[in-house]
C-alpha cells in the first residue's frame, strides 16, 4: 500500500474520536446479532463492558472476527476491554495488538463467523470510502476467507495507477542512471521498460505493449511486480485500480467492469461478481533488470516519461528509493509463518498448474545457470547478478550450461542457444525454439503466506 498516506491514514482513524466512529457505525444497518459489537464498542464504559460480559457469558467464538476487526477502528486508549473479551473467550494470551490478532484469525479456519459477518465489517469499511459497498457487500461470491481481508490504509483509488502512462523514447529518458532498476517488458515485437522508482509510488499500471492490453501489478508490501494479460475472455479488456485492501499482506486490486476483486499473487478474481467464474488472468513474462542492461539489449525501447500526470497530482516524489523509504516499517500480518528463509529474502517465484516452487535469488545468482524439474515439467533458469535479471525456459529434452557469450547458453552436444525475453532459440533455427516460462520476485513471507506447499530450491542437483 502506499507509504506514506498508509501511516497517515492510520494516524487519521487513531485520533478519530471514538463517539464520532460509534454514531457513523450506528447509523449503519447493523446486522442482527451484531448490536453486541456495537456496545462493545461503545463511548459509554459501563455499557463496554456489560457487553464484554455477555459475550463471554454466550461463549459464542463467531463473533471473534467482528471484534478484532472492530479493533482496528478503535482509539488505542478505548481497545482494552476488546482485547480482555477475546482473551477470555479464546483462552488466548497473546500480545495486545491488532496485527497478532488478525493472525489469530487466520489460524482458526474452523472458527465460522455468525451470519451477517459480511454486513458488519462493511460497516466499518464504508467509515472509510462509502464506494466499498460497491465491491464488497453481503452474499458477493468469494475465494477467500472474507475474514482475512484488512484495509490496507488508503480509499479506493487512494494509489493512482498508471493509465496509459506517458511513454518516451529511451534517448530521451535521461533521468534513468544504468544501474537503476526496471521492470522490463517485451512483447509483440515492441519493448517497454516500468522504472520500479514509479511502480513502487503507483502499484499498478493499464497499458498496451506490442498490441497486447496488460496490467502490471506490483505490491510492494509483498515485493511481488506480476505481468498479465488483461484481455478479457470476449477480446475486450479489464483495467484495475487498487481497492486499499489487502489479504495476507498482498494487495486486492479490482477491476473497473465488474468492480470484482481479484489477487496480485494469483491473478483471479477472489471476492464479488466474477469469483464464482474460472476467469484468470494469464501471466507473462516481465523482468526486474537494471536500466543500462536493458537499453543495451533493446536500444529501441520505450520507457516511462519521468513526470507522470496523476503522480504530479498526487505529489509523487519519483526519486530512486523514495517510496521505500516513505514505506519504511509498514507491515500486515500474516499468519502462516515459515523460517526456511529469512522473511524478506527476495525468491524466484514459479507456480505451473497447481505446483509452486521457491528459488533463493542470491542462490540463483551464485549458481547462473540452473537445471531443474517442477512437476513433469524440465526447466532452465539463467540468472545474472549483475543486471539482477533472472528468466526461466521450458528446457524440452536439453540441459543447458553457461554458454561463451553472456546472451547464450549451451546444450549438451554443445550448440549454442540464444536468450531472448521470449524464448531459448538456436541461431541457425536447427531446433525449435523453447519458450519462457512466466514467473517473478517475491519476498519469501509473501510466497509462502499463499503457497506453504511451496517447494523450495536448495542448490541440489
Amino acid at each position: 500500500m502506499l507509504p506514506h498516506r498508509s501511516r497517515s491514514g492510520l494516524c487519521r482513524l487513531a485520533a478519530t474520536p471514538l463517539f464520532a466512529l460509534i454514531a457513523a457505525v450506528a447509523s449503519a444497518a447493523v446486522p442482527e446479532g451484531y448490536e453486541v459489537l456495537t456496545r462493545l464498542t461503545s463511548l459509554n464504559g459501563p455499557e463496554r463492558r456489560q457487553a464484554s460480559k455477555e459475550i463471554v457469558a454466550a461463549k459464542d467464538l463467531s463473533v471473534v472476527a467482528g471484534i478484532v476487526d472492530a479493533l482496528f477502528f478503535v482509539p488505542s486508549r478505548f481497545r482494552l476491554d476488546l482485547y480482555e473479551t477475546l482473551e477470555k473467550l479464546t483462552g488466548e494470551k497473546r500480545t495486545r495488538s491488532y496485527a497478532d490478532w488478525v493472525e489469530y484469525v487466520g489460524a482458526h479456519t474452523e472458527v465460522t463467523p455468525r451470519p451477517g459477518y459480511v454486513t458488519w465489517k462493511l460497516s466499518l469499511f464504508e467509515r472509510i470510502d462509502s464506494r466499498y459497498n460497491r465491491i464488497f457487500y453481503p452474499g458477493a461470491p468469494a475465494k477467500i476467507r472474507v475474514e482475512e481481508v484488512v484495509w490496507g490504509g488508503v480509499p479506493l483509488d487512494g494509489i493512482p495507477s498508471l493509465d496509459s502512462p506517458v511513454i518516451i523514447p529511451a534517448e530521451k529518458a535521461g533521468y534513468l542512471s544504468d544501474d537503476e532498476p526496471v521492470f522490463g517488458v517485451s512483447l509483440g515485437g515492441e519493448q517497454r521498460a516500468y522504472p520500479v522508482r514509479h511502480l513502487s509510488w503507483h502499484e499498478m499500471a493499464n497499458d498496451e505493449v506490442g498490441g497486447e492490453p496488460i496490467t502490471l501489478s506490483y505490491c510492494t508490501l509483498c515485493g511481488s511486480a506480476i505481468l498479465y494479460s488483461s484481455r478479457t475472455p470476449n477480446g475486450n479488456r479489464y483495467v484495475f485500480g487498487t481497492s486499499g485492501l489487502l489479504y495476507r499482506s498482498n494487495k486486492l486490486m479490482y477491476d473497473r467492469q465488474s468492480l470484482s476483486l481479484w489477487s496480485n499473487l494469483t491473478g483471479e478474481p477472489v471476492i464479488g461478481r466474477l469469483a464464482n467464474t474460472n476467469a484468470r488472468l494469464a501471466q507473462l513474462p516481465i523482468t526486474r533488470i537494471r536500466w543500462g542492461e536493458w537499453l543495451r539489449r533493446f536500444p529501441k525501447t520505450t520507457v516511462l516519461a519521468l513526470d507522470q500526470p496523476d503522480g504530479r497530482a498526487a505529489g509523487f516524489r519519483y526519486l530512486p528509493g523514495a517510496a521505500d523509504r516513505a514505506r519504511h516499517g509498514v507491515r500486515f500480518p500474516v499468519w502462516q509463518k515459515s523460517d526456511r528463509l529469512k522473511r524478506d529474502t527476495e525468491v524466484y517465484a514459479l507456480r505451473l498448474g497447481d505446483r509452486p516452487k521457491a528459488y533463493p535469488l542470491e542462490l540463483l545468482y551464485t549458481r547462473r545457470v540452473v537445471n531443474d524439474r517442477l512437476g513433469e515439467e524440465r526447466l532452465v533458469l539463467v540468472a545474472d547478478g549483475a543486471s539482477g535479471a533472472v528468466r526461466v525456459y521450458r528446457a524440452g529434452g536439453h540441459r543447458f550450461s553457461a554458454g561463451k557469450a553472456a546472451d547464450q547458453l549451451e546444450d549438451e552436444t554443445g550448440a549454442a542457444w540464444t536468450l531472448t525475453e521470449e524464448r531459448l532459440e538456436r541461431p541457425d533455427g536447427s531446433a525449435e525454439p523453447l519458450p519462457r516460462v512466466p514467473g517473478h520476485i517475491a519476498f519469501w513471507f509473501g510466497w509462502y503466506g499463499f503457497y506453504p506447499q511451496t517447494e523450495v530450491y536448495d542448490g541440489t542437483p
